[in-house]
């Protein structure tokens, strides 16, 4: 039985190692043989094309040079002996399509073909050779179409240029030429190809029944799935032993630990973090914790069916995250309880003009409803004209509802402007900003002394130049020496718990978009806050 244990380690510990090494040796094989195949051909090509401008090049400049040639030149036309002489060299040359002889003129002495002769040259790229007395090589389109031609001068006993000599092959020979050495190294590289796949398959069969069943490829795209998601949460993941020693940690866990990931594994993870009542970490279920960085909340989850033998999964979650999320929610709440409060409000509304038709009083109810319409549309009327995003609008109207019956009066300056989609904030930042100012301000005014003005100002501009939101009260405002503390997480003016969150929340929302917030407040006078915004959010933010 132990034997038997024994080898089951062994062969999961050998897997592993074995489908690496075969993977490694694959991979290499494979770019070997296509780069040595690639850098074969293409010398192969160079080889080929450098041998044929050889040949073209000695043999314009050997019939230049030949006494036949320039007797040719010198008579005005290619004698019989001389045409003979040029049509065998290109029957017995296949890598030669083409030779022609011309005078000073450019005018044919010879051609391969007999009923060119006597006529103008054709490809316009003699000048070179006529006027500077070159030799070389050049492609242009000639009597048979696109061509790789050499090109040298015929010169008279004084070493004046009197005509050239043209030796050239086709485009169509030589890509034939190339074609045939790419199709015998493309065989070649199938026939090893098919061989590596055949052995790379026999392989795969044996690997597959050391991983019982379950593929490499499967295998990988099963980790590299699990990892993403692993990587891709917001709570830290933290896998230790029995021992208390990290095996794998996820991107948020370096984060919170203050280390990277790759530094965490095999550290005692006591020595990491602590717990706040002095218990064992891999004991507790859920308990508050400290790092070197955020405070946390830690929940231990035991695996395996023998606890004393089994690993354990530590999940951290950032406290203050956690209070930032649950203060969006209540911005949220708030907008459904303002909707709540209108529906109430509406259904008071139809109740009286149900009464009135029960009464037979239509007359009167036609008016009831003509003076609730010209009222809402007084009232929502300027929000939907100026504020284009729904959630917002959304928000200001259910907090008028609110403000109704808490008798405060919200005034929106006629100059606000608001599009559908914020380019500097996303609608929850937006919504969480706006949210939490509207509330302190309804909140400040509340706790103002009866027979006060009680008025809040709204102003929203976005355009291209930035976002400004300005909201100022009639409240009792905010006495100077504790006006450097609103930003402070858990800090209220309220005797309540679990308050003081909403500044906080709004200071780091700017903060993260690199904006600014003045504050302008008078004790039982009121306060005005202005929130500036300048740097679009990156797209997706």
């Amino acid at each position: 039985m132990g034997d038997h244990r024994q080898f089951k380690q062994n062969r999961w510990s050998l897997a592993p190692l074995f489908f690496r090494f075969l993977v490694i040796s694959t991979v290499i094989w494979l770019a070997l043989l296509v780069v040595t195949l690639g850098i074969t051909l293409q010398f192969s090509h160079s080889v080929m094309q450098e041998k044929l401008e050889n040949e073209l090049t000695s043999t314009a400049v050997t019939l230049a040079n030949s006494d036949i040639i320039k007797q040719s030149i010198a008579n005005g036309r290619c004698s019989e002996e001389c045409t003979n002489y040029l049509d065998s060299l290109i029957k017995n040359n296949p890598d030669l399509d083409i030779i022609t002889v011309a005078n000073r003129q450019s005018v044919r002495l010879y051609h391969v073909n007999h009923y060119q002769v006597g006529k103008k040259f054709v490809g316009g790229d003699e000048d070179r050779v006529l006027v500077n007395g070159e030799t070389y090589l050049n492609d242009a389109v000639g009597t048979m179409g696109l061509q790789h031609r050499a090109f040298a001068p015929i010169r008279d006993t004084q070493g004046d240029i009197v005509g050239f000599v043209m030796a050239s092959t086709t485009m169509s020979r030589l890509d034939s030429l190339r074609k045939n050495i790419t199709a015998i190294y493309g065989k070649l590289a199938l026939g090893v190809i098919l061989i590596s796949i055949l052995v790379a398959w026999l392989l795969s069969i044996l690997i597959k029944r050391m991983l019982l069943g379950y593929s490499p490829g499967y295998l990988v795209h099963t980790y590299l799935v699990q990892n993403e998601i692993l990587n891709n949460l917001s709570e830290g993941i933290v896998s230790v032993d029995k021992n208390g020693y990290i095996q794998l940690a996820n991107t948020a866990a370096g984060k919170m630990l203050g280390q990277s990931i790759e530094l965490l594994e095999g550290k005692k993870i006591d020595n990491l973090i602590t717990d706040a009542q002095g218990q064992s970490l891999l004991k507790s279920k859920i308990t508050n914790a400290s790092t070197s960085k955020p405070k946390v909340l830690c929940t231990s989850v035991p695996l395996g069916e023998r606890e004393e033998h089994s690993n354990t999964t530590l999940i951290l979650t950032d406290k203050t995250e956690a209070l930032q999320l649950a203060e969006q929610l209540n911005g949220s709440r708030h907008i459904v309880s303002m909707l709540r409060a209108n529906k109430h409000e509406f259904m008071n509304k139809l109740h009286v003009i149900s009464g009135m038709l029960q009464m037979g009083k239509q007359k009167d109810a036609l008016q009831y409803i003509d003076s609730f319409a010209v009222e809402q549309a007084y009232v929502m009327g300027p929000v939907l004209q100026h504020i284009r995003n729904t959630s917002a609008a959304a928000l200001i109207l259910g907090k008028l509802g609110n403000m109704k019956e808490l008798e405060i009066v919200l005034t929106l300056l006629p100059n606000s402007s608001l599009p559908e989609h914020s380019q500097y904030l996303s609608t929850n930042e937006l919504i969480t900003v706006l949210g939490n100012l509207l509330e302190n301000a309804i909140e400040a005014i509340n706790m103002n002394s009866a027979g006060k003005p009680r008025n809040i100002v709204l102003q929203i501009i976005e355009d291209q130049k930035g976002l400004s939101l300005n909201v100022s009260d009639t409240g009792i405002g905010i006495k100077p020496e504790i006006l450097p503390r609103i930003y402070d997480n858990g800090f209220s003016t309220k005797d309540e718990k679990n308050r003081g969150v909403g500044m906080s929340l709004v200071k780091s929302i700017v903060d993260k978009h690199h904006g600014n917030i003045e504050v302008d407040s008078e004790p039982d006078n009121g306060t005005s806050f202005s929130i500036y915004i300048f740097e679009k959010r990156r797209q997706g933010a």
